[in-house]
């Protein structure tokens, strides 16, 4: 299976887990137990592939411009005369999380994010915001493998990825090299005005 076949693979297996009928319904917990069920269905050596394609993606996610993202949509905030001013913090672990988040809305989504964070306020995508983490997202490879093989609390897929594919930086060790540092603070709304508004509107609501 090459590369391209890979990535299709993977993108196909995170749409068809994804039985919800509308974002209203939508469930993240939901979306990841099919798609370790999904996975559970396959071979071990398919469950590998998915894993090796898991870690691409989450690291091509790993941008000034997402992070960004990840500050306006869960950061918080305080607003004075229209103007929203985000605490600079940022979890490590909880940047993963985000990018899984958005990966779990597939294929679509991902490349048009990649390419301008401001889609997510487009009206081309409709989410609940409210929780923006699938930590969930990062065992499916080795529960899907322990589930289909009798296995407990096994990181058979996980290690094997890290054996065959080392050229694929691991997602917690990567080394992040931005272009440029992150704004923060009221700088994002004036980079971002209508992201920032929009979203900080709906955050305001909650």
């Amino acid at each position: 299976m090459n590369i391209d076949l890979n990535e299709q693979f993977f993108w196909e297996l995170i749409a068809k887990a994804d039985t919800s009928n509308s974002w209203e319904t939508y469930d993240i917990d939901e979306h990841i137990d099919e798609l370790t069920a999904l996975l559970s269905e396959l071979e071990s050596d398919e469950m590998i592939l998915f894993e090796m394609e898991l870690r691409k993606k989450i690291n091509a996610l790993d941008t000034v411009e997402i992070a960004e993202l990840s500050i306006i949509l869960e950061n918080n905030f305080e607003v004075e005369d229209g103007i929203y001013d985000f605490d600079d913090c940022m979890s490590t672990d909880g940047f993963i999380y985000f990018r899984c988040w958005l990966i779990l809305k597939g294929k679509e989504f991902y490349y048009d994010i990649l390419k301008d964070i401001n889609v997510f306020v487009s009206g081309k995508y409709e989410f609940d915001i409210g929780d923006t983490w699938a930590e969930g997202l990062l065992y499916v490879s080795d529960l899907a493998y322990d589930a289909k093989y009798g296995k407990e609390d096994s990181s058979f897929v996980t290690d094997t990825t890290d054996e065959l594919y080392p050229d694929i930086e691991h997602y917690d060790l990567i080394d992040t090299q931005w272009d440029r540092p992150a704004y923060i603070g009221k700088e994002l709304q004036v980079h971002y005005p209508k992201l920032v508004s929009e979203i900080g509107d709906l955050r305001s609501e909650e």
